[in-house]
């Protein structure tokens, strides 16, 4: 495989945990507002939201970038 077909493939990975990330972010942010809406306390607080960037490895020095 060649380094521009090995960096897309490592792109379209990144970008498939980020989206991962953001479909269970966005159920915890409806869970905390149905917690929210019943007077409950909140599901998920800052650090469950953190713990998403360890969870699915998108820290920003994941990112693929392409190499010149």
């Amino acid at each position: 495989m060649t380094y521009e077909g090995e960096n897309a493939q490592s792109l379209v990975y990144f970008k498939m945990n980020m989206l991962q990330a953001e479909i269970k972010m966005q159920g915890m942010i409806a869970e905390n507002k149905i917690k929210e809406l019943n007077g409950s306390p909140l599901a998920y607080g800052e650090k469950a939201f953190t713990d998403l960037i360890e969870e699915y490895n998108i820290h920003h020095n994941q990112f693929p970038f392409a190499k010149h």
